[in-house]
């Protein structure tokens, strides 16, 4: 399954493969999500991504270390690179086109899990499930200073590429396909306020919708809230220790039958500015 983040809105290559066009400095963010703390094999995701522009061209490159932890014996972890070409469409307006590829190793080992099912636990067919998976993924996105829209299948094509295990235990993963947009209002001198959409859906799933609102206050602190679906609220903040290193923190209010264990995520952003032009050509906003 796709990973879950509620700071998507500061980690969006995770999301869409064209978003390092909106940027045109080099950007490496790192973010550890820990989910349902204090429930028994509660799922954690551990992302580093990095994205820049090549040279001064229209071009995009970027790169995601993920490690995603499912459970008590399913883990999955995976490297994929991306690439995105910007074209202006206007005086302010821009459509970036990406992909990206990458390989991922699925493991689990089902017979440490045998609470409901003991046979599990010496049954060949349920240890050391292994398989060598190849990913293919894509997005659009449309945006200017003020705003952006994208559509994106991060995982759209998956398949297994290596069988080091038994392939009908691991099973398959089905293609998730998001539609993410920001709108950012400048309310006075020292307030912005900047709401986001992140709408999900996977076959076989409802409609997943993550709304949110930030609020930037003197250009160095966001606070925000965030509703997801049948699944919990959220409040988070960011804080831009210096203009270039960004920390921040969310804390989810679970509402599902989960309500007695929240989640935690915590993210780290460093920006590589290449002179002042580009500082102030692409302000940290989306």
């Amino acid at each position: 399954q796709q990973a879950m983040y509620t700071q998507y809105m500061f980690n969006t290559l995770a999301v869409n493969p064209a978003y390092p066009s909106l940027d045109e400095s080099f950007v490496v963010t790192a973010v550890s999500r820990h989910q349902w703390v204090g429930f028994k094999g509660a799922p954690n995701t551990q992302t580093i991504s990095v994205h820049s522009p090549i040279g001064t061209t229209e071009t995009f490159i970027g790169g995601l270390l993920i490690n995603d932890q499912v459970g008590e014996v399913m883990k999955e972890t995976g490297g994929y690179f991306s690439i995105a070409q910007r074209v202006q469409l206007g005086n302010d307006s821009y459509l970036s086109v990406g992909f990206n590829v990458g390989l991922s190793s699925f493991r689990a080992n089902f017979s440490d899990n045998y609470a409901y099912s003991p046979e599990s636990a010496n049954d060949p067919n349920f240890q050391n499930v292994s398989n060598l998976r190849g990913n293919f993924g894509v997005g659009v996105m449309f945006f200017s200073d003020k705003y952006y829209v994208g559509l994106s299948s991060p995982h759209f094509y998956n398949r297994d590429i290596a069988d080091l295990g038994k392939e009908a235990v691991a099973g398959r993963y089905s293609p998730h396909y998001m539609l993410q947009a920001g709108y950012l209002l400048e309310l006075n001198y020292s307030l912005k306020l900047k709401p986001n959409l992140l709408m999900k859906y996977v076959k076989g799933s409802p409609v997943q919708f993550d709304m949110n609102a930030n609020l930037l206050i003197n250009e160095i602190l966001w606070v925000g809230a965030s509703y997801r679906t049948k699944d919990s609220f959220d409040a988070m903040a960011s804080f831009f220790v210096t203009p270039d290193f960004q920390v921040g923190y969310s804390y989810d209010f679970t509402t599902s039958g989960l309500s007695m264990y929240d989640s935690h995520e915590f993210s780290l952003g460093y920006y590589f500015f290449k002179n002042e032009s580009t500082r102030m050509l692409t302000p940290r906003y989306f």
